[in-house]
C-alpha cells in the first residue's frame, strides 16, 4: 500500500492498546507515511512502538478544533483515511477532509461518508479481530494479534523524578472505571485485600485513581488497617504507564489500565463484572480473570439495577490466593 495514510485512532484507552495489532500490521504494509489522529493520551500509549511517522492532538470536542483539523488535513493531501472508532464524527471528519480512501466500518449511519466499508457479521467478535479485520479489507498482511507496549527511556526518567518516593516491590490497583460503576469491584473488597497483602508480605500498595475517582480512593485508604503500607498516587497516563510496568502484580477492575499493564507484561489480575469478556478476548500469559457465573451476568450495563453480585460476589480472600500464587512463583 503506498500514498499517506492517517487512522483516527480509539477513545478509549483499553480499545487504544488493542488497536495495536492491527496498527503494527498497518505499519509493516505501507510503503508510506503513517500518521495518527486521536486523544493526546494516545501519544503516550503508543510511544516506543515506531508505528507512527507524525502524530496530531484532537482533544477538543468542539466545532472550532474540528475545523481546524480539517483545514490541516487537505494541506496535508492524505491518500487513505481509516476510522477505527465507530463514532460519526471519526467518518465525518475524513470526509470532510476530502480524503481519497476513507475506511471503516459502517455504522451510526456514517456508511454515505466511507468510501470502503469493512464487512461485518452478527456474532460478537474481540476488539483485537475487530481491527484486524480492517487489514483484511486492505489487502495487508496480518502480523501477531498480541497487543505489546514498551516503556522508553525518556518516560521511565521522567518517572523517576516526579516519583521519587515509590518503592518497589508494590501492588498496584486500579480501582475505578471510565465506563461506569458497574464495572468497580466495592472499596471494601480493595480495602481488605491491601491489608491481607501488606500482612503477608510487607509490600506497598500504591492506590491509582483516575480522573474523578480521588473520593474512591480515599475510602479504600480509610478503610484499611494498615495504613502505612498504603499510598494514594494521582498519575497522568504516561506516568501510569511508567508506574505499572515496575509493579508486581496489578489488581484491576476491567478497564482500559488493565490491557496496559498485561500489554507490558506484567500479571494482571482482572475483576470481571457485567462486561462479556469476549470482546477483551486476546491471547495473553499475563492477564487472569475472576468473575462469578451469576445468570444476569454478562449484562453490559452502565448501572446495576439489582444488587451488583457479579462484582460483590468476588471475594478478596479469592483475589488474595491468585495474587499470592502469582507472587510466590516469581
Amino acid at each position: 500500500m503506498t500514498g499517506k495514510t492517517i487512522v483516527y485512532l480509539p477513545n478509549w484507552l483499553g480499545d487504544m492498546v488493542m488497536a495495536i495489532p492491527f496498527l503494527n500490521s498497518l505499519r509493516a504494509s505501507l510503503e508510506g507515511e503513517l500518521w495518527g489522529i486521536g486523544k493526546t493520551n494516545a501519544i503516550h500509549i503508543y510511544n516506543g512502538l515506531g508505528i507512527f511517522d507524525r502524530f496530531m492532538p484532537l482533544d477538543g470536542k468542539g466545532v472550532i478544533p474540528m475545523l481546524d483539523i480539517i483545514t490541516m488535513l487537505k494541506d496535508l493531501a492524505f491518500e487513505k483515511g481509516i476510522a477505527l472508532p465507530h463514532s460519526f464524527r471519526a467518518a465525518l471528519l475524513l470526509y470532510l477532509a476530502h480524503i481519497n480512501e476513507r475506511i471503516g466500518y459502517p455504522r451510526n449511519k456514517r456508511g454515505f461518508m466511507l468510501t470502503q466499508h469493512v464487512a461485518e457479521g452478527n456474532a460478537l467478535e474481540p476488539t483485537v479481530e475487530h481491527y484486524l479485520k480492517i487489514i483484511d479489507a486492505l489487502g495487508g498482511k496480518r502480523l501477531p494479534d498480541t497487543p505489546a507496549l514498551c516503556v522508553t527511556e525518556d518516560e521511565e526518567h521522567k518517572f523517576d523524578q516526579n516519583n521519587m518516593d515509590i518503592n518497589k516491590p508494590y501492588v498496584a490497583f486500579i480501582i475505578g472505571a471510565q465506563y461506569g460503576p458497574s464495572k468497580c469491584w466495592p472499596p471494601g473488597h480493595f480495602s481488605k485485600l491491601a491489608d491481607k497483602i501488606a500482612t503477608a508480605f510487607g509490600m506497598k500498595i500504591y492506590i491509582l485513581p483516575g480522573k474523578g475517582e480521588e473520593n474512591l480512593a480515599r475510602e479504600i485508604y480509610n478503610g484499611t488497617a494498615r495504613k502505612e503500607f498504603i499510598e494514594i498516587k494521582s498519575m497522568d497516563v504516561r506516568d501510569l504507564k511508567v508506574c505499572l510496568s515496575k509493579a508486581s502484580v496489578v489488581v484491576s477492575n476491567d478497564t482500559g489500565p488493565r490491557h496496559i499493564s498485561a500489554a507490558l507484561c506484567v500479571p494482571t489480575i482482572v475483576l470481571l463484572g457485567p462486561m462479556d469478556e469476549r470482546y477483551t478476548q486476546y491471547p495473553n500469559n499475563y492477564t487472569y480473570q475472576i468473575c462469578k457465573d451469576i445468570p444476569c451476568r454478562p449484562c453490559n450495563s452502565k448501572k446495576c439495577d439489582k444488587n451488583h453480585e457479579c462484582l460483590k460476589g468476588i471475594d478478596p480472600e479469592e483475589v488474595f490466593l491468585k495474587l499470592k500464587g502469582i507472587i510466590e512463583s516469581r
